[in-house]
């Protein structure tokens, strides 16, 4: 990144993996309150099915931030956004809460996979502008977060569910083209070893994982 225009070339495909998983956290949402009665679901049925995509980010996050670190964040990246290209066209012929559950959790965790990957790249590329990137990373990510139900609410309405799920692939796909073509393969950076061992220990710590059971349980009942 030898120019400030070239930088912001560079970190612009992070911010559509970032307004990506924001876009894809909450526009279901938006649909779920008003459709789940003719889904034939419950209201904890319909609290799991919101929860479940939340909760495969905040356990999958550590790990895939861990891989990140060891093979780069470029592939993890573009790796996440391909699954939830994926589990979003599966999403399309999805029919009962059952199945609508499980494509949340697969795009969940393909959220988790890419999301934190993306942060620590417009970290490391952001060089002595970290502030002003990070603020345009965050800006599309909240855009995502407000027209993810707005936008939710009108796919839904004219062509239901399948039609929000054909434009979350869409908008995974440009945005795993996007990060394909334009990012740089960022070399790992060298650090102290941390084997698979070193991470379950670490997931299974009461640190990490009573936190990490207290919000997945208070995001289900919320």
């Amino acid at each position: 990144m030898s120019t400030p225009a070239l930088q912001k070339t560079t970190v612009a495909p992070l911010y559509a993996a970032g307004f990506t998983t924001a876009f894809g956290a909450h526009s279901i949402a938006a649909g779920l309150g008003s459709e789940f009665g003719s889904l034939g679901t419950s209201l904890l049925t319909l609290g799991i099915l919101l929860a479940v995509y939340d909760l495969a980010e905040v356990i999958l996050k550590p790990i895939f931030g861990t891989l990140s670190d060891r093979i780069g964040s470029k592939p993890i990246i573009i790796g996440g956004l391909i699954v939830f290209t994926l589990m979003s066209s599966i999403g399309i012929f999805a029919q009962t809460p059952l199945a609508l559950g499980l494509v949340r959790l697969g795009q969940g965790a393909a959220a988790s996979a890419f999301s934190p990957a993306a942060s620590a790249a417009v970290a490391r590329m952001s060089g002595k502008n970290t502030g002003r990137y990070f603020g345009h990373y965050g800006a599309w990510k909240t855009l995502g977060y407000v027209t993810g139900p707005l936008l939710g609410a009108l796919l839904i309405h004219f062509g239901g569910f399948p039609a929000l799920f054909a434009a979350m692939a869409v908008i995974s796909l440009v945005a795993s083209l996007w990060v394909w073509r334009s990012m740089p393969a960022l070399p790992v950076l060298p650090k102290t070893r941390y084997t698979i061992k070193d991470l379950a220990r670490q997931t299974m710590e009461p640190g990490f994982l009573m936190p990490t059971l207290v919000l997945a349980a208070a995001t289900g009942a919320l």
